[in-house]
């Protein structure tokens, strides 16, 4: 039950008594001061009329009786505690108390006196004696002082009526707003408030039923879209898991359940949901990583082998995230089918490279005795011979492809190397793609970087397959390349740049896939397995990168992939 004393109501009335209390009590202290006072004036007055009035008894002789009843009459006036009239020398001739008749008048006889002199024309005659003290007064002031403390009690008892009334009909309505507050805290937002005044209540009370239609059409949409969340989180085919920071789980959907096999049991960690996988990384590497977004894998060999992929994506910011969201599908065909095809093209090309070496030896030999060819057999032999090394540069690829098609897979051999004396063997080993086109870059810009760290072999063969494509897809006559490098921010970036036909925004994700190429219609008819860019992303993964592109149609593309330089 609410405490009454802790109510706005008894707050602003408290406050209000207070101050009506201080005003009042400082006005009927004033005016008790001011009725001492006007008191105090009256006894001057009095003494003045009582001096007339016994200088009648006195002048021009004597009347006992006449004195003695003016001493006795001004005796009874309120506050006056004695009279006393005295001849010229203060000899008592009459006093309120006979026996100090024919006594002389010394020293005063109460508190206050008031001494009138009695005067015929110069000369004076005896005086008039009023005395009165505190105790007299106060008898004397006790009436009106009551009366004024019944005015005051009256009208602060007025003051606390009146501003209970006024408080409680102010603040009636603030009940019905804390109900419908209340009441839409509980979800009811139909709760409205009836309130028709134009004063600032009604304007809260306009506002508020704003506030709650505005409220309600928020939450509907907030409810149905939570609905298709929900709906899409449970339907998915792909395993959804949303766990906090610490790897308890807050939200697992049934696909996920199925692939960890835990359709039975109680999930309270990943850790446990997972417990028949090998996980790579494992779990507390992903929550104390870096990364936002952290490729997993689950393997569990039996009784069947079952391959899980996917990533872990960190929700809200590094330094405090708010959870993970694990998504992962079953990748074991996957996975099968990228082992069957990486031992496919490694037996292809190894199949391969055998006939093309004896094909171009045998050539070699028949174009190193010209006097016993023909014409035509010289021709015949030649073009054999170019086709040959252009399919033994697209072996030694195959070959090269097959053996880093993962990045997790992938063993690099790392030193320490200049990238200038890098991209100089790669342009003098594609002498023969790069005739008719022209390549720029700058030896001493790449000679005053730092030394590039990583796989020399692989890195070379990521520069050479960049440029390559800027010269092999460049359809224009005068084809143009740049090779750049930048070292910042602890990255190494090196990036290629052609003047060619450039490629659609809707083919630009797509080039970095394995054995991806352009139409043909777009770029025309080359050569090639589409192997190139997907090599240069493995390769700057493997190395802690990544690759990417800007083109723009018209206007050429800029190829670049990037790798972390060392610490020094």
């Amino acid at each position: 039950m609410r405490n009454p004393l802790k109510s706005v109501t008894f707050k602003i009335t408290a406050l209000v008594c207070l101050f009506v209390l201080g005003v009042i009590g400082l006005m009927a202290q004033r005016l008790f001061k001011r009725v001492e006072l006007d008191l105090r004036s009256e006894m001057r007055l009095r003494g003045d009329f009582f001096a007339r009035r016994a200088r009648e008894a006195i002048f021009p002789k004597i009347d006992p009786f006449q004195l003695h009843f003016v001493v006795e009459e001004t005796a009874k006036e309120k506050a006056v505690t004695y009279a006393a009239v005295m001849d010229d020398h203060d000899k008592i001739l009459s006093h309120t108390r006979p026996e100090r008749i024919g006594e002389t008048m010394k020293d005063p006889v109460t508190s206050y006196d008031v001494v009138v002199p009695l005067v015929v024309g110069a000369k004076t005659i005896g005086s008039a004696r009023l005395g009165f003290n505190d105790t007299s007064l106060d008898e004397a002031l006790r009436e009106p002082k009551r009366q004024i403390a019944v005015i005051a009690l009256a009208a602060t008892g007025l003051a606390i009526l009146g501003t209970v009334l006024i408080v409680g009909w102010i603040t009636r309505p603030i009940p019905r707003l804390a109900a419908a507050a209340r009441a839409i805290g509980k979800g009811d937002f139909s709760a409205r408030v009836e309130i028709k005044s134009g004063d600032e209540i009604g304007l809260l009370a306009t506002a508020f039923n704003d506030m709650a239609i505005s409220n309600s059409l928020l939450f509907t949409t907030i409810r149905q879209e939570k609905e298709k969340l929900e709906t899409i989180f449970h339907e998915t085919r792909e395993g959804l898991v949303w766990t906090d920071p610490a790897g308890r789980v807050l939200l697992i959907n049934p696909s996920a359940r199925a692939l960890l096999g835990a359709q039975e049991k109680v999930v309270d960690t990943l850790q446990d949901a997972a417990s028949g996988f090998s996980i790579k990384p494992v779990f507390d590497d992903v929550f104390a990583g870096r990364a936002r977004i952290t490729p997993v894998e689950l393997q569990r060999p039996e009784p069947k082998l079952l391959i899980l992929a996917g990533v872990a994506d960190r929700l809200g910011d590094e330094k405090d995230p708010a959870g993970y969201l694990f998504v992962f599908h079953d990748a074991t065909l996957e996975k099968r089918g990228e082992t069957l095809s990486r031992n496919f093209l490694s037996i292809v090309s190894h199949k391969l490279r055998t006939p093309l070496a004896v094909a171009l030896g045998f050539t070699e030999i028949l174009l190193g005795e010209p006097e016993s060819l023909n014409d035509m057999q010289k021709g015949a032999l030649g073009k054999v011979r170019t086709e040959a090394e252009k399919l033994q540069r697209l072996v030694e690829k195959l070959i090269t492809f097959s053996t880093v098609q993962s990045p997790a897979n992938i063993v690099l051999e790392k030193s320490d190397f200049h990238l200038s004396d890098t991209v100089d063997a790669v342009l003098n080993a594609l002498q023969p793609v790069l005739k008719g086109a022209e390549i720029d870059w700058d030896e001493t810009a790449l000679e005053d970087l730092p030394k590039v760290h990583g796989d020399a072999f692989l890195l070379k063969e990521a520069i050479a397959n960049l440029i390559e494509n800027s010269v092999k897809f460049n359809t224009k006559p005068d084809r143009k390349t740049a090779l750049r490098a930048e070292a910042k921010d602890g990255t190494l970036k090196i990036s290629v740049t052609d003047n060619g036909p450039g490629i659609p925004g809707e083919e630009q994700p797509k080039l970095f896939r394995k054995f991806y190429q352009i139409d043909e219609h777009f770029t025309g008819q080359i050569p090639g397995f589409g192997l190139g860019l997907a090599f240069v992303k493995t390769v700057a993964q493997a190395h802690g990168g990544d690759a990417g592109l800007r083109s723009e149609l018209g206007k050429g593309s800029e190829f670049w992939f990037s790798i972390p330089l060392k610490k020094a």
